[in-house]
């Protein structure tokens, strides 16, 4: 009896044991458990932390970005401050700023963005202009470098005076005349107007500043034929079509004159004294 007395003992403290253990293995994993989650927990907060961050941020910037340049925009900080004119001659720097809109005071925006838009506009507004470049050259400083159709003299057109120019178009006149070249007999000949100035162009400024007037004569034998009236005294006679090359001759034909006279340029290249009644 006292054998199976001891056996229950063993076997109830075996099974204390095993409680003791099963309870501590709980506890182990519950704490275990308990950990995990908190890890997981912490986790789960930095990275909504995080995306929430970015969504914010992504809010903000976009924002903030639109409104300073919505406030640069309307600030004094956009607009022209200085604008430099290169290039003309016979144009005034105001008369191509007028043109080109580019001006002091004149908010930036519009201009370089739209700047090829601009730059043709201003052509189309004054003839003189044959090329316009508008560049940004400092902080609020633009730079208009133009190059100019020169003013070939005065033409008649629909009964007003205009600057006939080198590339053939004209413009109003407006102050001093710098050329004060005549051209006649050109009513109702614009073509032939047009061909004649576009020739005269190309001439060296020497030549074509000793022209003082410029005369439409057509011919049944040359239907082309002009007269240019010089400077010196001398009448040239030219197809008009190759004005700008056969002119290029006058200065070393005139220098062999030993008198005032006619140049003819028309075929060949010679010249004859006015009282020569064989030409």
């Amino acid at each position: 009896m006292s054998k199976q007395k001891a056996d229950n003992q063993r076997f109830s403290r075996r099974l204390s044991e095993l409680a003791a253990r099963g309870v501590k293995s709980a506890q182990h994993i519950e704490e275990h458990a308990q950990q995990h989650i908190s890890t997981e927990a912490a986790h789960l907060n930095k990275v909504r932390r995080v995306a929430n961050r970015h969504r914010l941020l992504s809010i903000l910037v976009p924002f903030s970005i639109v409104l300073l340049f919505a406030i640069y925009i309307v600030s004094p900080l956009s607009q022209v401050k200085t604008v430099q004119v290169v290039g003309n001659d016979e144009l005034t720097s105001k008369a191509v700023m007028k043109a080109t809109g580019v001006y002091p005071g004149r908010y930036m925006y519009g201009l370089i963005d739209r700047q090829k838009q601009v730059e043709k506009a201003a052509q189309n507004a004054n003839h003189q202009l044959a090329s316009v470049k508008i560049r940004l050259v400092g902080w609020r400083k633009l730079r208009v470098t133009v190059t100019e159709n020169k003013i070939l003299g005065l033409v008649t057109i629909d009964g007003k005076q205009r600057y006939l120019l080198t590339n053939g178009s004209w413009a109003p006149v407006s102050g001093k005349v710098p050329n004060d070249v005549t051209y006649e007999n050109f009513a109702g000949h614009v073509t032939a107007l047009q061909q004649t100035a576009r020739q005269l162009g190309q001439l060296p400024e020497p030549i074509r500043h000793s022209i003082s007037a410029v005369r439409y004569s057509p011919t049944k034998l040359n239907p082309q034929r002009i007269k240019l009236y010089m400077n010196d005294g001398n009448t040239v006679l030219v197809k008009r079509s190759s004005l700008a090359e056969k002119m290029n001759y006058y200065p070393s034909i005139t220098s062999q004159m030993s008198g005032n006279g006619v140049v003819d340029l028309q075929v060949g290249a010679y010249s004859y004294g006015y009282g020569d009644k064989s030409k």
